[in-house]
């Protein structure tokens, strides 16, 4: 099976004043004052829809950030922009802490790209994809599952035989395999969530968003780690100059596991195959 990872697109609109009496008034902010906008770019995203379909996925699986500041037209060009992703593969997706900015917007999110729950799986290809939704709108960025949902995510893997890749919005591990932080914004219970997945051998692969400038690492397991996979925005805009810009990844899963990674990088034209292979252009 072939699964084609997309995450933190982060398509902007500017909100409207009535919109900007929450949260998104420091978003706001920090795009269009503090010039963080220009790290993302209409030309990648374009990009970024085409190439996923160029590579012919099993299935399309987005982790969030789809939107900048969850603005009502934010919500709006971002479901065009994908709407040729969804009309031709199975599609899954679950927000990221930007597309829930406020109450409203959680169920936005779920209107535009597809149902959520705090834990949910799609079966294919004779995999569980176990989607774990961790966000939720908060003055902060931090994210958490909580007591109920640890416990339903334990049920859902002891439930099951399928090899799984789960998928969440937030980091575990950071690039060098340490505890993800700081905890302002990170998902709070991300210690909980790893010890009951390690507990789980037929957990083969997690995958998440949330870092920009992708990497791969593990968490440890005895004798069989486990991979962890960010491929990085896939909304960046192409900054050379800062050995910066969109990717996106697609995995190869059979029975045995994750048997294969592609990473695909934004030329500034196009995406194409990361030089070197996945991970090791350092982009």
């Amino acid at each position: 099976m072939r699964v084609a990872h997309i995450t933190d697109v982060h398509v902007e609109r500017a909100p409207g004043v009535g919109e900007l009496f929450n949260k998104r008034l420091a978003g706001a902010v920090n795009l269009y004052l503090l010039g963080r906008h220009q790290h993302f770019s209409p030309a990648s995203q374009s990009a970024l829809v085409k190439a996923v379909a160029e590579v012919q996925p099993d299935l399309v699986l987005c982790t969030g950030d789809l939107t900048a500041t969850a603005t009502t037209a934010e919500f709006a060009a971002a479901a065009a922009l994908v709407a040729p992703l969804r009309s031709r593969f199975p599609w899954v997706a679950i927000p990221g802490n930007h597309d829930v900015y406020t109450d409203e917007s959680v169920g936005r999110f779920a209107r535009s790209f597809g149902p959520t729950a705090p834990v949910r799986v799609h079966a294919a290809g004779g995999w569980d994809v176990v989607l774990v939704d961790v966000c939720h709108p908060d003055w902060l960025s931090r994210g958490w599952l909580g007591d109920a949902g640890l416990a339903d995510l334990e049920a859902t893997l002891a439930g099951g035989t399928a090899p799984v890749l789960l998928a969440i919005h937030y980091p575990l591990r950071d690039r060098r395999g340490e505890r993800y932080g700081p905890s302002t914004r990170a998902c709070i219970d991300a210690e909980a969530i790893e010890a009951v997945l390690v507990r789980f051998p037929r957990v083969r692969l997690v995958v998440h968003g949330h870092e920009h400038h992708g990497y791969r690492t593990e968490l440890p397991r005895d004798g069989d780690p486990i991979a962890s996979i960010d491929p990085g925005a896939g909304g960046y805009a192409h900054l050379p100059e800062r050995k910066r810009t969109a990717h996106f990844c697609v995995y190869e899963l059979d029975g045995n596991g994750l048997s294969a990674v592609e990473r695909y990088a934004f030329d500034g034209e196009r995406f194409v195959p990361e030089v070197g292979g996945a991970f090791q252009s350092g982009g």
